[in-house]
């Protein structure tokens, strides 16, 4: 591994009978990239549905993988061994996630599709827990419900404070706020009208406080005050699902799930540095970038 690789979910689903009718659901499957985006190798989780999220943990070393379709959060160590997460996480349909600086990952409940869960933990829809103590605390938030009303937390972002969560529902209107630390819900940082063409997908934040978020037909770079900075132009209308900052802080990556097509952009002009084509519609869900802790350490 070197500093750069990238994680990319890419389920194997059947491109001959993609019906949004009746849902996606396919064999999972987790794929190891260079920076050149040269494939490495992959993980075959053994389940099938769709993972969802990914998020590479340098603490301890170890890929973390949602798959909502069946309630599973796995994690995968430096050998590539699974290991799942089930004994001290409750059933949910955990979807996308985020690291904090000691450790904890967040994560939400995805979607309110399937069976009903009722347990102690209540019905909150925002989760942080760390691996290592096993400590865990649900969060109740607001939520837009995006397309259909029935997205909880399709996609959340953590601020460098460490407590405050970005989050949205899918094609939703609504870019939430909650602070984890004090249990409150914020102002929205933004909230888009009912005539405006815009919708809330993935995002990340910048460290001076800007977000980068896609909207469906593109890309938008708001300010720390939520004005728009930068709107990146895009050669295909719809299906861009998601906006990751790279590790670098002068790139992000931008992904179509319509198309299977991923970009890495220059923050500032927008230029698209290098592409990739999966060949696979509706199966890039998400991506993580490998980084290696010990080497900054040594520095």
């Amino acid at each position: 591994m070197q500093p750069g690789d990238l994680f990319l979910v890419l389920n194997e689903i059947d491109q001959s009978h993609i019906d949004y009718r009746k849902g996606i659901s396919g064999q999972c499957r987790i794929v190891h990239y260079d920076r050149d985006f040269n494939a490495r190798g992959e993980l075959w989780t053994g389940e099938d549905g769709m993972l969802v999220g990914l998020l590479y943990n340098p603490s301890d070393r170890r890929l973390y993988a949602t798959n909502p379709q069946r309630n599973s959060i796995l994690a995968y160590d430096a050998s590539g061994a699974q290991h799942r997460l089930g004994g001290y996480l409750p059933k949910r349909r955990y979807g996308n996630m985020a690291l904090a600086g000691n450790g904890d990952v967040l994560t939400g409940v995805h979607s309110l599709y399937g069976a009903p869960v009722e347990d102690e933990h209540g019905d909150g829809k925002l989760i942080r827990f760390n691996p290592q103590t096993r400590a865990v605390s649900f969060h109740e938030v607001e939520i837009d419900g995006g397309r259909g009303g029935r997205h909880c937390i399709s996609n959340l972002a953590l601020d460098s404070d460490d407590r405050t969560v970005y989050y949205v529902s899918e094609a939703g209107r609504r870019l939430c706020r909650y602070d984890t630390e004090s249990r409150r819900q914020l102002s929205d940082f933004i909230t888009f009208g009912e005539d405006d063409a815009m919708r809330t997908y993935g995002m990340g934040l910048l460290p001076g406080g800007e977000v980068l978020m896609a909207c469906g037909s593109g890309a938008v770079l708001f300010s720390s005050r939520g004005e728009i900075l930068r709107n990146y132009e895009v050669r295909l209308e719809n299906g861009w699902t998601r906006a990751k900052p790279a590790l670098d802080g002068k790139h992000f990556y931008l992904s179509n799930f319509l198309h299977g097509l991923l970009q890495r952009r220059d923050i500032a002009t927008g230029e698209v540095v290098s592409e990739l084509n999966t060949g696979l519609k509706c199966s890039l869900l998400s991506l993580s970038e490998y980084r290696d802790t010990s080497r900054a350490a040594a520095c």
